[in-house]
């Protein structure tokens, strides 16, 4: 026995031998002490060989990945482009576009990424063409080897078990140092690029973005407003708010907390499953008891956080307003479907759901889930965390860095709506300066809601209202009939793969039912009346922006980790930038607009595989409906 094990370290260890230490170490380490410490009976040899499998299976796939297990992000892009270099030389061996399509496949796939969709059947496939260009592209090779990449290492590390409270709160301590260094970059390209409208404004894209949801602090406190909005709807219905977390079965925690809080201690019911499975389990959960709400007729708004527990495992808190004698109702339903699975391990039916009901009198619905939002945005005045059942000291802002490295490693969008009117056309009517005279009432009402205009009740002065805005649109259970909508446009052109152009709004529109009496029968008394439908198309204000300059480089180039990059001379900002509430942000909490950059709307190097573009197509998309607002009238019929 003495003579396998020392064949299998001697294995287990060149295994390992090409891995980074901290990762290599802590693989050989949980080897030994499962190879090792195999207790002598019948089952022994089992145990070791499960060890071993484990072993290689680990090493295997981390080694798939071609980069170094602690590469940075300067080293991800890096490999970007050489990748992408690669495809685009294989036009020199493969002569039909299926062929190459068929080789930078097989190079994406070898590199432990996904290509492009090749399925007729459904509506993300990509058709051959495109498929080349993105494989030839640099930034499309950027972004999926950040994420093949990002998911491996994290998925290795909470396997490994170094993602719990005891060592890497959340996510591990090399994906947060990666999402930083992309942050940084991201910031150094926007500080460092100065762009120019029509009307001569010159800002940086860093001043730009700063208006926009693209700011922390301004996205924190759109969030705020739409949530006292819905606070609001629901004092005026005579709703109730109730609050619900709903977390996974026991078999996606890597890990299990002891009581008082006395550390931590591996789950043996862990079955391997990463975060991401996590989300899309709780995502069924709430897609079936959404429809069996539905069905019952049971109305609920408010919205949906998510954040990871300490092991990184996803939960949800759920912020919903339902009619008071329907709560029960609610409870049972949701807890019905949660515990559906695996409902008699232990814990399931004491901690897989919980409900608490708000009291107004004791605080808002909006100051209790606040610190939910601060922790998974900025952090702001965030000085605890929650772990298990107890509070530890943290600092925010570290906090909120490390969530929100582990959402974007895995790809969990963090907050969502539920009800209620659409946020799309709320940021829309802000960048509409003024309406024409005669606009409806609910357009009217929506506008002022959106841009200070309405007072809320219990204020002196004007502010954003959610609440009067879901009434224009409505009301909160409008659902898609909802009044006023985007306009949306076709653009000419394709885009940097390309395709055609993506629509993209120009306005916002809606209609109206008014009573007209023509010219030729005013003569009649009294005077006919009939009722026709007014379609009221409103344009908000977009400027089309060009870089001017880089700073960093006589040649205008950046210089990004070490690298010199080619400026790119388009694009396009979907604000004005005049004043301080002119559409594109207002100065304060509830500040909206900003940025909005869009395939196509920037222009770089071109080039060809057999006939078919890859790079980018520029230019500057644009609207063919004439400057100003209007409307077209469309007869009803009918006298009264």
């Amino acid at each position: 026995m003495a003579f396998y094990f020392q064949q299998s370290e001697e294995w287990a260890r060149s295994k390992v031998a090409d891995i980074p230490r901290r990762w290599g170490d802590a693989i050989l380490t949980r080897w030994k002490r499962e190879h090792d410490g195999a207790p002598d009976g019948p089952g022994q040899q089992d145990k070791q060989r499960a060890a071993n499998i484990f072993h290689r299976e680990t090493v295997d796939k981390l080694a798939a990945l071609r980069l170094p297990l602690d590469a940075n992000d300067a080293q991800i892009c890096a490999h970007a482009d050489r990748m992408a270099a690669r495809a685009s030389e294989m036009a020199g061996l493969y002569h039909t576009l299926p062929m190459l399509r068929g080789a930078m496949e097989r190079l994406a796939i070898g590199q432990g990424v996904t290509p492009p969709l090749n399925a007729p059947a459904l509506s993300a496939h990509v058709e051959d063409g495109p498929a080349v260009s993105r494989m030839s592209d640099p930034l499309w090779w950027r972004r999926q080897l950040r994420v093949a990449h990002g998911r491996a290492v994290e998925g290795a590390a909470i396997a490994l078990g170094w993602v719990n409270k005891t060592r890497d709160i959340y996510a591990s301590d090399e994906s947060v140092s990666r999402r930083q260094q992309q942050n940084r970059r991201n910031a150094q390209t926007l500080e460092n690029t100065i762009a120019k409208n029509e009307q001569g404004q010159e800002f940086t894209l860093a001043e730009l973005a700063e208006k926009s949801p693209a700011n922390k602090r301004i996205r924190r406190a759109e969030l705020m407003t739409r949530i006292a909005g819905f606070e609001r709807i629901a004092l005026g219905l005579g709703h109730v708010g109730v609050f619900l977390t709903i977390t996974c079965p026991s078999r996606f925690h890597k890990w299990s907390t002891a009581k008082k809080g006395e550390g931590v201690f591996e789950n043996k019911r862990y079955a391997g499953l990463t975060p991401r499975e996590g989300q899309q389990y709780l995502q069924k959960v709430w897609t079936l008891s959404r429809s069996k709400l539905h069905r019952r007729k049971i109305g609920t708004y408010g919205f949906r956080v998510v954040e990871p527990q300490h092991d990184g495992t996803p939960h949800w808190h759920l912020l919903l307003f339902v009619e008071p004698e329907r709560v029960q109702e609610l409870r049972e339903i949701v807890r019905d479907y949660a515990l559906r699975d695996t409902p008699d391990e232990p814990g399931a039916k004491k901690y897989r759901v919980d409900f608490k009901a708000i009291d107004p009198e004791r605080g808002s619905a909006a100051g209790y889930i606040a610190k939910y939002v601060a922790k998974n945005i900025d952090g702001h005045g965030l000085k605890t965390d929650l772990c298990g059942d107890e509070y530890i000291e943290a600092d925010g802002y570290e906090t909120a860095q490390r969530v929100e490295a582990w959402a974007t490693t895995w790809g969990i969008r963090q907050f969502q709506q539920i009800g209620g009117a659409p946020v799309g056309v709320w940021r829309e009517l802000r960048r509409v300066k003024e309406l024409p005279g005669g606009a409806p009432a609910h357009l009217v009402k929506a506008h002022n809601a959106v841009n200070k205009v309405a007072v809320i009740e219990g204020k002196d002065n004007a502010s954003v209202a959610w609440h009067h805005y879901c009434e224009a649109q409505g009301g909160v259970f409008c659902g898609r009939q909802y009044l006023i909508r985007l306009d949306v446009q076709e653009q000419e052109g394709l885009n940097r793969y390309g395709e055609p152009q993506a629509a993209r709004p120009v306005g916002v529109y809606t209609s109206s039912i008014e009573t007209w009496t023509p010219q030729w029968m005013a003569h009649m008394n009294p005077p006919a009346l009939i009722e026709r439908r007014v379609e009221w198309f409103i344009e908000s204000t977009r400027y089309a922006w060009t870089i001017q300059s880089k700073r960093g480089g006589g040649d205008g180039r950046v210089p990004i980790a070490g690298k010199a990059k080619p400026s790119t001379p388009w694009t396009r900002v979907n604000n004005c930038t005049e004043g301080k509430n002119d559409g594109c942000g207002i100065e304060g909490e509830e500040g909206q607009g900003g940025m909005e950059q869009r395939s196509g709307a920037y222009q770089t190097g071109r080039g060809a595989v057999h006939g078919t573009r890859f790079g980018s197509h520029g230019g500057i998309g644009g609207s063919n409906r004439a400057p100003g607002s209007g409307h077209c009238e469309r007869l009803r019929g009918g006298l009264h």
